[in-house]
């Protein structure tokens, strides 16, 4: 029994209750992304104060990235930011471009090492971090808007912190059993209802697994190992809810249950040969050529060339897209290389080393779902919304000023979630412990909001 409870792993160190001045730090950085600030490119309070954390944290030697996935990160980012710089010293990119794309790269880097240090396995600070998201997401909104907020103030102003408020409700720790399921499944449909399916669907899809993985809760008896079934009932569930949730939104638009707006955008987005799949990210066929194009070096930091835009269109108005030549004038001048995608956007961008980096992130993002959790892990809801976010994000979402404070920080509390689950199988009844690829259920809360 004495050999069992050795390897068990211990729940986190409880730490005090009262708010100190680190934790009050960790609000107030992405509270202030408000606060925004025009330089080369436009900035935010939240990377100017990160990079000051990050001066004092370097300066005192305090920067604490000692797990190899943390280190990955890095490096891999690194490689990015090189790759980058290389491809703009061999195109020639005016300075104003790559100043951003250097910038942008070197900042994503910045903010993760600090929120690395101050947040990993801290699930206090990344539930305090969260809230100040919430926030900032909200007083941006309202004191400095961006014209695609005032076109549409639920989708690109007030969702997502309406949305990640109800999923930090739904991670608190007197939040058990079915409600933080039924909690992101209402705030799903919601946002569906309201026009914003990304989230909503990011939603859905964490409901799905979180039902999943009650189920798998249930059925065992506190003992798990990550079997082939195990496997195959999580990615199956996924499956089943990402096509269920397809179906049904395609019912409720068509038939203008989510309103005309809704109704009109379905029916452009379905008016040619294949469907929404590239009705609803046409930019798909710009950088798909351009990657063709030049796949190792990439064209650039903010990469221009009007032909792709061109040929884009032309090549949806060959599929029958009803909208295909809906571009504007500035747009043409501009001449940018469509993408929106993190992945597609940095192989444009910086080459393959780009792409190597989001691919390696997208794998690990997905890792993230094939384990079974604790009943007792609080932080799970959160994590399955930031998942599915970000296996979204990742391929049909631009990586920009926002995203530089979120992208670390969903990273972050991905990594801390599986930190906090135990790593062996322990037959409780027999008292003999063997290693297996598995979780032991330990008695008490391993990832509470407030330890």
């Amino acid at each position: 029994m004495t050999e069992a409870k050795k390897n068990v792993v211990k729940p986190l160190r409880k730490r005090s209750r009262r708010y100190n001045f680190v934790e009050f730090l960790v609000f107030l950085i992405p509270c202030l992304q408000f606060v925004q600030v025009k330089l080369i490119g436009v900035a935010n309070c939240s990377d100017l104060l990160l990079a000051a954390v990050f001066l004092y944290l370097l300066f005192r030697k305090r920067i604490r990235i000692s797990t190899p996935v943390g280190r990955r990160f890095i490096i891999l980012g690194s490689l990015w930011l090189v790759a980058q710089c290389i491809t703009d010293i061999v195109r020639r990119t005016a300075f104003a471009d790559y100043a951003r794309g250097w910038s942008n790269i070197g900042i994503t880097l910045v903010n993760f090492a600090v929120l690395w240090t101050l947040l990993y396995e801290r699930p206090r600070r990344i539930v305090l971090y969260g809230w100040g998201l919430a926030a900032g997401s909200l007083l941006a909104f309202f004191i400095s808007p961006s014209e695609f907020s005032v076109g549409d103030p639920w989708k690109f102003g007030i969702s997502y912190s309406v949305t990640l408020a109800v999923v930090l409700l739904a991670s608190r720790r007197n939040c058990r059993g079915r409600l933080p399921i039924a909690l992101v499944t209402v705030i799903g449909i919601i946002n569906i209802y309201l026009g914003s399916r990304n989230t909503g669907g990011a939603c859905l899809g964490a409901a799905s697994y979180l039902l999943a993985i009650r189920y798998l809760q249930r059925k065992g008896t506190g003992v798990f190992r990550l079997k082939t079934r195990v496997v195959v009932t999580i990615a199956a569930s996924i499956v089943l809810g990402a096509v269920t949730i397809l179906w049904a939104y395609k019912y409720a638009a068509g038939r203008g249950i989510l309103g005309e707006s809704a109704l009109e955008k379905y029916e452009h987005q379905t008016s040619g040969q294949y469907g929404m799949l590239l009705g609803g990210r046409k930019e798909l066929m710009g950088s798909l050529p351009a990657i063709y194009d030049s796949p190792i070096l990439g064209h650039g930091s903010w990469a221009r060339d009007p032909i792709y835009l061109i040929e884009a269109r032309r090549a949806l108005a060959e599929m029958g897209y009803d909208d295909a030549w809906d571009m504007t004038s500035d747009a043409l001048e501009e001449g940018y290389i469509p993408s929106h995608s993190y992945l597609l956007g940095a192989w444009v961008n910086a080459g393959i080393v780009g792409a190597l980096f989001w691919g390696w992130f997208f794998v690990s993002t997905v890792k993230v779902l094939m384990r079974v959790y604790a009943p007792n892990v609080a932080l799970l809801p959160l994590t399955s919304f930031i998942v599915f976010s970000l296996l979204w994000d990742i391929l049909f979402s631009p990586y920009g000023m926002t995203t530089r404070i979120i992208v670390p920080y969903y990273f972050v509390t991905m990594m801390t979630c599986i930190s906090l689950a135990p790593n062996k199988t322990a037959p409780i009844a027999t008292g003999k412990v063997k290693t297996r690829i598995g979780k032991t259920f330990p008695s008490k809360p391993l990832c509470e909001p407030g330890a």
